[in-house]
């Protein structure tokens, strides 16, 4: 192999690396063995949605799960989002118990909490990614909605405090094909 060629391969593959994510999550995914989360985090994270705390009081009842008590129907991990020391939580529903509040036809609801428990971000998707690339000292996000044949990937990158879309793209499911920009309906 010449070294031209060499230096191309080499090039491909590392940027195939680079792009890898430095976590990812997806719907289905099993939470089994992730970490639970305090009772005041899941408070919190219920609380600042009207709709969905209203959602997830009927589905307890429902369900006679004792009234107010949310923290077992979440997961976490540490999530590698900042360059500096501060520590972050990845927060999503547990997949046992099942809860259909937290959930969508094929999406999940996600949040980002920081250490003193303030949601950085709230979400839902049927995937969520951290990127290698940054942007004001915090990794950048990509959520995937998929739907009609499609996948939406939404770029975030952190400003002013909070992470705003930069970016989307669509991929054809059957294919892969990526094109810039994303359907106006999404």
């Amino acid at each position: 192999m010449n070294i031209k060629a060499f230096g191309l391969l080499f090039a491909i593959v590392s940027g195939a690396v680079l792009a890898k994510p430095v976590f990812e999550t997806y719907t289905e995914e099993k939470t089994t063995g992730w970490s639970g989360i305090s009772k005041m985090q899941a408070k919190l994270i219920v609380n600042a949605d009207a709709n969905l705390k209203s959602q997830a009081d009927k589905e307890m009842a429902d369900k006679d799960m004792r009234a107010g008590d949310y923290q077992p129907l979440f997961a976490s991990r540490k999530l590698p989002l900042s360059s500096g020391r501060k520590s972050f939580l990845f927060i999503r529903p547990k997949s046992d118990p099942y809860f259909q509040t937290f959930y969508g036809a094929h999406t999940f609801f996600h949040w980002i909490m920081d250490e003193r428990n303030n949601i950085v971000y709230a979400g839902n998707s049927d995937a969520f990614h951290v990127l290698s690339s940054s942007h004001n000292g915090m990794k950048d996000i990509q959520e995937s909605q998929c739907r009609g044949g499609k996948c939406y990937l939404v770029k975030l990158s952190f400003k002013a405090g909070r992470y705003e879309e930069f970016s989307c793209s669509t991929q054809e499911i059957e294919g892969g094909k990526i094109t810039k920009g994303c359907d106006p309906e999404m």
